[in-house]
């Protein structure tokens, strides 16, 4: 799932995008320290239609406010 947020960051109002991504077992590694790493192979449509929903997320992101991260 790829969608844009807004976050409170002090007095301002903060845009960043967010990727949630659901892996099923057998398909993620534990990393040391914590959390754990997932690789997503995609064709190339499918790459493209990533692609698009993050450029669409990332504008709605922009539109909120300065980002997040710098």
């Amino acid at each position: 799932m790829i969608r844009a947020a807004s976050f409170p960051s002090g007095d301002l109002l903060c845009g960043a995008v967010t990727l949630t991504v659901r892996v099923p077992d057998g398909f993620w590694q534990q990393i040391d320290g914590g959390g754990a790493s997932a690789t997503l192979m995609l064709n190339p449509d499918e790459a493209r239609g990533f692609a698009a929903w993050l450029a669409e997320a990332a504008a709605a992101a922009d539109a909120v406010g300065p980002p997040l991260f710098v």
